[in-house]
């Protein structure tokens, strides 16, 4: 959001990464001499915020399950085989805003991001909120990406990173998802106020444009069946 489309993310200290299983061992290894606690899919770290202790968390999906705590995505084959990502300058800062690390990483296509997150909202009645306490996060970064790309369309035209309906289509041929599943926890939210200031006040987006926002979700959601 900051570095592609020039709003502001919402700050995470939670990681997601795509690998391979095949590099399964070497990650282990890696994160382990980072200081990070393996628990299957998730490496967790603690570290001393301002006020409490947090953890920071980095969460792999794999191509193929590598060991039985693993998780696995039939996405994860079609992002590599296809190189479904590019990259793209990176930035890590503390709490207090100052630069640790920034470089050129691979990023997933947007597409990709948005195939990931609507999986997990398809199948929303397994998704309550005593289960999951991030919709609210993820309702504004699926909102960030579509109507990001939505509103500065022009100045992506020809460029590599952009939201693809290619990608899309792809993806949901791998497996079925739902984009405008999203907009259903959206719309029985009780943050829905949150989010709406949220994305006006801090992510940058003048209103909070939930009709039309709906509506590109559906635009984009026939897209990839036809």
């Amino acid at each position: 959001m900051d570095n592609v489309l020039g709003y502001n993310g919402v700050p995470s200290i939670d990681i997601d990464s795509l690998a391979k299983a095949e590099s399964f061992g070497e990650i282990r290894e890696v994160m382990k001499n980072l200081g990070f606690q393996s628990a299957g899919f998730r490496f967790a770290k603690p570290i001393k915020s301002l006020i409490v202790m947090e953890e920071v968390k980095v969460d792999f999906l794999f191509d193929e399950k590598p060991s039985q705590l693993s998780f696995d995505t039939p996405f994860a084959s079609l992002i590599f085989r296809n190189r479904y990502y590019s990259k793209v300058y990176f930035e890590v800062r503390d709490f207090n805003k100052n630069l640790i690390a920034g470089g050129k990483v691979n990023v997933a296509f947007p597409g990709a991001v948005l195939a990931l997150k609507s999986d997990i909202y398809t199948d929303v009645a397994n998704y309550s909120d005593d289960k999951r306490d991030k919709h609210w996060k993820d309702i504004i970064d699926v909102y960030s990406l579509v109507m990001g790309f939505y509103r500065k369309r022009e100045a992506w035209r020809g460029k590599d990173f952009y939201l693809r309906k290619g990608v899309l289509r792809e993806l949901h041929k791998a497996k079925s998802y739902r984009l405008t599943s999203i907009y259903e926890v959206l719309k029985g939210s009780p943050y829905k106020e949150d989010i709406r200031i949220m994305l006006a006040d801090y992510v940058g987006f003048r209103v909070f444009e939930e009709k039309l926002f709906e509506r590109k979700l559906r635009e984009l959601e026939d897209a990839i069946k036809n």
